[in-house]
């Protein structure tokens, strides 16, 4: 197994023996902390079960759990939005912001095509695809997102029994459904700020309930979502030009179901603050209020806690805890970020978890489309704007400008090039007027 991955990396990458190295490195340190994990639970299902519902009912119990309809609103896709345990709502560095901030399709680096599987309870599968791009300062996205199982009625005695309407057993496929539009818009970015980024999705979602399980049970609904979100330096004491420190906001599902008597949809606040104390490590939380817009009693605030770690310059983790009540929820994932491609798989540990039949995974495959030519374009400017300083160290300050000023075209939020260009000019004006009082004199 060890060869076909190096072969694989062979291919992607011309440093071979290094890469080689360092999977080899991070599968003993995965496998050593897998080990760890399930050692902890004895690798039995049932003491895993008695142990972590004692550290569960230390939370509390929520009376209110389950009552709201389209729960899938509130499962993750997978991701590192799901591996950080959902602490995302001030990173949302990739295509997982479709779930977690709507704002920050207008801060992504690259185009992004996602497939997401996420394996979670027994026969229960949920399947996303998303679709993200930015063009200059406005953020584009699209996703369409899926969750199924086979559902068969039986009574009290195990036996199969027909529904009453139809007169058919009650048997056949729930799924629920939800396509969402994502738009959001950057401001007043530059060289020194990230900027401040608003952005909004629009979701349209539908439960299918077969007549032979329930009649009249069916459901389309209609909601949206908005979010804020800012990045900049916060504290930092590396040298970076990634920002270090950022904030987020969301209002997420809020909308109606389209249905007699319907249940309250799951509406909810999140704040999440996110900070890198170091280069490769990023901490992040956030604080989730739900509501019901009918004013019904709702679910408890919870909150959740992640991080992701820089191993290498391919590879990294997340991991991290919701403490939600009655169901507290730990995650552990790892990506693997090539050029073109990303790996992306988690797994996840709560009470629904379940060693007999290994469920709780996610993977992600995402696939990385470019980004219009943004990068090459700021690495030309920042070529023009040394050219431009050896120019004005020269004293040739009209040159200099002119570098400069090809510098803003390339990049026009560059705010060193301006401030020089400035400083060029004051030059020049302080350089005649001392010709003039020579030639005067």
């Amino acid at each position: 197994m060890y060869t076909i991955i190096g072969n694989l990396f062979i291919f992607l990458d011309k440093s071979t023996n290094c890469i080689y190295t360092e999977v080899r490195k991070m599968k003993v340190k995965i496998a050593a902390l897998t080990f760890f994990i399930l050692s902890l639970f004895n690798l039995s299902a049932d003491d895993f079960s008695d142990y972590y519902s004692s550290w569960s009912s230390m939370f509390g119990i929520d009376s209110n759990s389950g009552t709201n309809s389209f729960l899938i609103l509130l499962i993750p896709s997978g991701g590192k939005h799901e591996g950080m345990a959902t602490a995302y709502t001030a990173i949302a560095i990739d295509s997982g912001f479709i779930d977690s901030n709507p704002a920050a399709s207008s801060l992504l680096d690259d185009t992004e095509l996602s497939f997401l599987h996420n394996d979670w309870i027994n026969d229960v599968n949920i399947e996303s695809v998303i679709y993200a791009t930015r063009i200059n300062n406005m953020g584009f996205g699209f996703s369409g997102k899926m969750m199924y199982l086979p559902f068969t009625g039986v009574d009290d005695w195990g036996n199969r029994y027909s529904n009453d309407y139809t007169s058919e057993y009650a048997t056949g496929y729930y799924w629920e459904a939800v396509g969402t539009a994502n738009f959001s818009y950057n401001f007043l970015k530059n060289y020194y700020f990230d900027g401040v980024s608003i952005g909004g999705n629009f979701k349209v979602a539908y439960r299918n309930i077969p007549r032979s399980i329930a009649s009249d049970q069916s459901a389309l609904a209609l909601m949206g979502d908005v979010g804020i979100m800012t990045r900049f330096n916060f504290l930092k004491t590396y040298f970076s030009r990634d920002k270090n420190f950022s904030l987020g906001v969301s209002l997420k599902n809020v909308g109606t179901e389209f249905i007699t008597d319907p249940d309250p949809l799951p509406s909810r606040f999140s704040a999440g603050l996110a900070y890198s104390p170091i280069r490769p490590l990023t901490l992040a939380f956030d604080f989730n209020y739900p509501f019901n817009l009918d004013g019904s009693d709702h679910e408890n605030a919870y909150f959740a806690v992640g991080m992701d770690l820089t191993l290498t310059n391919f590879l990294s983790m997340q991991s991290g805890i919701l403490l939600k009540s009655g169901l507290p929820r730990f995650t552990i994932g790892t990506a693997l970020e090539m050029e073109k491609i990303d790996f992306v798989i988690n797994y996840t540990l709560d009470l629904t978890t379940q060693f007999n039949e290994l469920d709780r995974i996610s993977l992600e495959v995402r696939l990385n489309m470019g980004d219009y030519g943004r990068k090459e374009r700021e690495e030309q400017a920042e070529v023009l704007y040394i050219e431009g300083l050896k120019l004005y160290a020269e004293g040739d300050f009209v040159e200099a400008i002119k570098k400069w000023e090809s510098c803003l075209e390339l990049n026009p939020v560059f705010n060193p090039a301006s401030e020089m260009i400035d400083t060029a000019y004051n030059s020049f004006r302080l350089q005649e007027e001392m010709l003039e009082k020579q030639t005067a004199n």
